[in-house]
């Protein structure tokens, strides 16, 4: 896995982040602010997407009870 932020200082010690991707720097409380927003929308995004899956595997796995065990063996060899 490749970092998508890369965290680094000035040369007066002040934080600076760069987004490996875009190449867009985070250097002030302001742009910080917003970095954290952007990362918190996609962490919801990508809870809601787990929440998807979980709901479509049960799913699956309900419609897979439903299959006579014998089919069901065979498919699964």
């Amino acid at each position: 896995m490749t970092d998508k932020f890369v965290v680094s200082t000035n040369e007066v010690g002040e934080i600076i982040v760069t987004d490996v991707e875009t190449g867009k720097v985070y250097d002030n409380i302001y742009k910080f602010f917003g970095l954290i927003r952007l990362m918190n929308d996609e962490h919801e995004r990508q809870n809601n997407e787990i929440k998807l899956l979980r709901k479509k595997i049960i799913e699956l796995r309900e419609d897979l009870e439903k299959i006579p065990p014998s089919i069901r063996e065979m498919w699964l060899e």
